[in-house]
């Protein structure tokens, strides 16, 4: 599998979700085809899936820490991913 060394721009939840209406506006328009518009989708599904399993970890990590079980003396580290650039 040969790897592809393009530079992305950071996602965000908003930017994310302007990406599915403008791939559903060309849907619309008839611009992209139905089995494309099934492929983003999918990519973008497992986007939202990362972000979600993101969300949970907090939470479980928030949990843990209210409950004594964290690291001592070590606040929950909240990851902030929709802000960070790809490396």
């Amino acid at each position: 599998m040969e790897q592809n060394n393009t530079s992305f721009a950071p996602v965000n939840t908003k930017s994310l979700l302007a990406f599915i209406f403008g791939q559903m506006s060309l849907l619309s328009a008839g611009k992209i085809s139905t089995n494309e518009a099934i492929a983003q989708s999918k990519l973008a599904s497992q986007a939202n899936n990362l972000l979600n399993y993101e969300l949970k970890r907090a939470i479980v990590e928030m949990r843990l820490h209210d409950m004594g079980m964290g690291i001592q003396g070590k606040e929950p580290k909240i990851r902030e991913i929709e802000s960070k650039k790809f490396e």
